[in-house]
């Protein structure tokens, strides 16, 4: 590279590679740059010679420059429309979970919320004797006892040498123990595609002096696998090991622990998880069955004829209100006793069940409104909340029963100061038949 200075213009001639390169006593604003690639300084200009200062003025007109491309108006539009139905769905979720909570606010719920896996000790209640079926009364005194010498009143002194005449003590009968078959290496019931609900259902009517019995024992399960909704009746006369408690009726063990203890006496003999309850007393039952309108029952010719529902005369199908559909499932004096019973409650339910799958959703709010206060549970509120986000799915299911002990695994038997009690034979059998049907593809 080699330069002159030429006197007359104050100018500055340098020579690249035979190129020229002209700067005027004017040099470029500090911290401009071009394009170029000069190493002095030099820059190009906007036409890329390499000469004169560089022009970074976009001409919009110039052909050569791009062109921004704009939305077509259809596009627009639907961008417009994805935002609104955004928006929508955003503020109805919120709204639909504000809705919601408030309706699961109004259910009563217990503090002894049960686990399953957990193996510390129920409190068991001490029943008063006159409440406790099993308690041995006696009025009689005790034939072998020596009598007293007291010397107050004449003729109640004890002879010299007198030795009682030894009576002999009558031998009771044996109480019937069944001893379970279940293998205690056998595996719990559970699985992650059965929801399991255990409803019962109390006599309670002053619940400061008496917990009352749960007259009825009904597991309700939904199989994701399956696409079916089973309820599985428990017949409240089945002898059973209540744990802490001994040999009893199972339906004595919510008088003796609650609903927790209920639950481990199932675990415990029937192998059945069921960590979530809801408890309802007769005259929530009433009230639920008003709060859905009734429930369309079929009355049998025996039930008409007996006058299980009071104004029914003739078998059919009615709509039963709170009070009739009460008395149509306590009737356990017609052939089958308790048995039929058992089927009456399920036929209840199967009925409430049907009644919800019909309900539009301004009715099952109303519905809501009236029974969640009604029921005691301790079901958490996220997962009540699944549930009911899963109601439209769980209508499509289809509803099956069970009732427990299975035919052929129980015989009747006449305890000390209980009526008719059933004796289960075999309890494993009863434990397959809840695997295989209400677990069936879950397991």
């Amino acid at each position: 590279m080699n330069g002159s200075f030429d006197d007359d213009n104050d100018v500055e001639i340098r020579k690249f590679d035979g190129q020229e390169s002209g700067f005027g006593s004017a040099r470029p604003e500090e911290g401009s740059r071009g394009s170029g690639n000069g190493v002095d300084g030099s820059y190009a200009n906007s036409d890329g010679d390499g000469i004169g200062p560089a022009d970074n003025t976009v001409d919009p007109n110039d052909p050569a420059q791009p062109k921004k491309k704009k939305l077509p108006l259809g596009a627009k539009i639907a961008l417009i429309a994805v935002i609104v139905i955004i928006v929508i769905a955003a503020g109805a979720f919120i709204f639909v979970n504000c809705t919601v909570d408030r309706y699961i606010d109004k259910i009563n719920y217990t503090h002894d919320p049960y686990d399953p896996f957990d193996t510390a000790p129920i409190p068991i209640d001490t029943l008063p004797p006159e409440l406790d079926p099993w308690y041995d009364e006696t009025d009689e005194p005790d034939p072998t006892a020596t009598p007293e010498a007291t010397g107050d009143v004449p003729g109640t002194e004890v002879p010299a040498g007198y030795t009682p005449t030894a009576v002999p003590t009558a031998t009771p009968t044996p109480t019937p123990i069944p001893t379970s078959d279940v293998d205690d290496e056998a595996d719990l019931l559970m699985s992650d595609k059965v929801y399991n609900i255990l409803v019962i259902g109390t006599d309670t009517r002053d619940v400061d002096t008496f917990r009352g019995n749960s007259d009825v024992i009904l597991l309700v399960s939904f199989n994701s696998a399956t696409k079916k909704i089973w309820l599985t009746s428990f017949h409240r006369d089945s002898y059973v090991e209540i744990p802490g408690v001994g040999h009893r009726k199972i339906n004595s063990a919510y008088a003796y622990g609650g609903a927790r203890l209920l639950q481990r006496t199932l675990q415990e003999d029937f192998l059945v998880v069921a960590p979530n309850y809801c408890i309802i007393n007769f005259d929530s039952f009433t009230k639920v069955i008003d709060a859905v309108g009734g429930v369309d029952i079929t009355i049998t010719k025996e039930e008409a004829e007996k006058g299980t529902v009071r104004g029914i005369k003739e078998p059919g199908t009615y709509t039963l209100n709170g009070k009739q559909a009460l008395a149509y499932a306590r009737e356990r004096h017609l052939e089958g006793d308790d048995w039929g019973r058992t089927q009456r409650h399920r036929n209840v339910v199967s009925a409430l069940i049907k009644k919800f799958k019909n309900q539009s959703v301004t009715q099952l709010l109303s519905t809501m409104d009236v029974l969640l206060p009604l029921v005691t549970t301790n079901i958490p509120k996220n997962e009540i909340r699944s549930l009911i986000y899963k109601a439209p799915e769980y209508a499509q299911y289809s509803v099956h029963e069970l009732s427990l002990p299975r035919s052929g695994t129980w015989h009747n038997a006449y305890l000390k100061r209980t009526q008719e009690t059933v004796v289960i034979d075999s309890f494993w059998r009863n434990v397959v038949a809840i695997r295989d049907n209400v677990y069936a593809g879950a397991l």
